[in-house]
């Protein structure tokens, strides 16, 4: 009896033992749920886990609207006076539609000023302050202003005008203060990406180059072009350059063909032109929209229907892909008050490259002929061992979220992709610029590169190119990086960039491991190269990164060790 009194008198001791034994044993869910609230009546906020965080709508499309030449001065300007009484806006009133973009691009073709003096010829140009509240009404907010009348009243009317644009939040392409502002690439962020912007001219002025101290322009003939493009690439998303060029009222030459396709190479996304005042054609290459000229969007050349029309682009940007959707092109109608009357949708006889509907062209990867072939992405390749025909059967596009330049074939295998993303943008923090020029190569693309190397450099004591089926490329696991920073793009420059300095340290974190290192030539039986990395996983990335082994070494022997253990 006193035991069971003693157990009456401890019945806090009963129940927790009940309790203890609800948690470790029955754990049903209703009592889960029970406890669930006991925990929270308590408070304990520590074991309870957080909520998950909303659902978050993804970013809106970008449009973006670019026009052509813009002069309202001499007979636009007597028009103006004329028919509408002085209101500038008269002449935009049938394209509203311009607000709804949220980038509208033209050419200011001369300065905007009430001061300075005529310095050029009977072809000079200056317009009335109050045509930029009119332009900036229909939605003009990006001007090119690096052309051949920016000079016309002088450098008093040039710096007047710069002001008057920023002061009216317009951002100014091509044209500065000082050679610094000239060459500085123009950003505006817009659904978590960032679209910058460039301008060159090819006319001139040559003597309104911009200098140290002193405002000017941007010549496309700059030394410096390709490095300020390189440049202006490695702080942006989506890169739009623009250039003034060409021979007037003619098609497009090779000297603008030139200067486009290089400033492709170099980074450009995009390339807008203007100045021939009649729209010529436009490509794309290497999957980059080119627009030779879009023609005059407003201007007193009533001398040809040619010159009375324009081409306006709108195209929207998905800020995920980062690439071009639903572009459409339109032409723009001037009458004879200089008014915009009309557009319509642009058409060109036998037009193969754009139509309304049309986005560019997106890469696709091979497939193995022999769906049965397992991925050999720990194979061990190398001058005597050979892959034969072999392709990955699980090789993708690289997204945009990994930037590129010249690759051969856009496709690596997903584990790659999805290890060399996050490598992209861990680096990215530190501001490093890692590109990817080269990925995938099936065996027939490595025949044309060796055999090309071979031609240039026929005695190599260490070759630099791999025979076809006998590449790493060939794995679908390898990419070849250039750094999108002030260096060359060459091995020696690469070599020498910050990027390698982090590579060689940290990659192998990721995954990723140097296959071909300075000192292990006779290992390899390949020269150095710095920017030759492949993936092999986190494990296998860290064992040959402690050991300081190649991979070819590793690899071999783990081949060993795996016959030891079936034997």
């Amino acid at each position: 009896m006193e035991r069971f009194k003693l157990f009456i008198n401890h019945k806090g001791l009963f129940w927790i033992i009940i309790l203890l034994a609800l948690v470790f044993f029955v754990r049903t869910p209703l009592v889960n749920h029970w406890l669930k609230k006991i925990i929270q009546s308590e408070s304990v906020t520590t074991i309870i886990p957080k909520e998950l965080p909303l659902s978050v709508e993804p970013p809106l499309p970008i449009k973006m609207v670019f026009t052509g030449d813009i002069m309202l001065d001499r007979g636009v300007k007597n028009s103006v006076i004329k028919n509408y009484n002085r209101d500038y806006t008269k002449l935009f009133e049938n394209i509203t539609w311009f607000k709804d973009a949220d980038i509208v691009f033209g050419n200011l073709e001369g300065p905007v000023s009430d001061v300075g003096n005529n310095v050029g010829s009977k072809y000079s140009f200056r317009m009335d302050p109050a045509v930029i509240p009119a332009l900036t009404r229909i939605g003009f907010n990006v001007f090119s202003f690096a052309n051949n009348h920016v000079g016309d009243w002088n450098v008093a009317a040039f710096t007047d005008t710069l002001r008057r644009l920023v002061e009216s939040n317009i951002i100014i392409v091509g044209a500065g203060n000082n050679t610094l502002e000239t060459e500085q690439v123009r950003i505006i962020e817009k659904s978590g990406i960032k679209i910058g912007f460039l301008g060159f001219t090819d006319v001139g002025p040559n003597w309104m180059v911009a200098k140290e101290n002193s405002a000017g322009i941007l010549l496309a003939s700059n030394p410096r072009r390709i490095e300020i493009i390189n440049n202006a690439k490695s702080q942006v998303d989506f890169l739009i350059v623009s250039y003034h060029w060409g021979d007037e009222y003619k098609p497009f030459n090779e000297r603008q063909k030139s200067l486009a396709e290089s400033s492709i190479d170099a980074g450009a996304d995009m390339i807008v032109g203007h100045h021939p005042h009649v729209i010529q054609d436009y490509t794309i290459y290497n999957d980059k929209l080119i627009f030779y000229s879009l023609g005059n969007f407003i201007f007193d050349q009533s001398f040809s229907p040619e010159t009375m029309r324009g081409l306006i682009i709108s195209a929207t940007l998905d800020p995920i892909t980062k690439s071009l959707t639903n572009i459409e092109l339109l032409t723009s109608q001037q009458d004879k008050t200089y008014k915009i009357i009309e557009t319509r949708p642009f058409e060109r006889e036998n037009d193969a490259i754009l139509k309304k509907e049309t986005t560019i062209k997106k890469p696709t990867c091979p497939k193995p002929a022999d769906v049965s072939q397992v991925n050999k992405w720990l194979f061990p390749v190398s001058q005597e061992l050979s892959i034969g025909n072999y392709i990955p059967n699980n090789l993708t596009v690289i997204p945009n979220t990994i930037p590129t330049r010249d690759v051969s074939f856009q496709c690596l295998t997903r584990e790659t992709v999805t290890a060399l993303e996050q490598m992209i943008i861990d680096t990215k923090k530190l501001s490093l610029s890692l590109i990817v020029s080269s990925a995938f190569r099936s065996a027939t693309i490595q025949q044309t590169l060796f055999t090309n190397n071979q031609t240039v450099n026929p005695n190599q004591e260490f070759p630099t190119v791999a025979k076809p089926e006998h590449s790493e490329h060939q794995l679908g696991t390898v990419v070849d990086f250039r750094s999108g920073g002030n260096v060359a793009f060459t091995l020696q420059g690469f070599t020498q960039s910050p990027e390698y300095a982090w590579l060689k340290e940290h990659a192998h974190e990721y995954g990723f491991v140097q296959s071909y290192p300075e000192g292990k030539e006779l290992i390899t039986g390949y020269a150095a190269e710095s920017w030759h990395w492949r993936y092999v996983g986190v494990e296998n990335a860290t064992a040959i990164h402690e050991g300081k082994l190649t991979v070819y070494e590793y690899l071999k022997n783990l081949e060993s060790i795996n016959k030891t253990i079936k034997q």
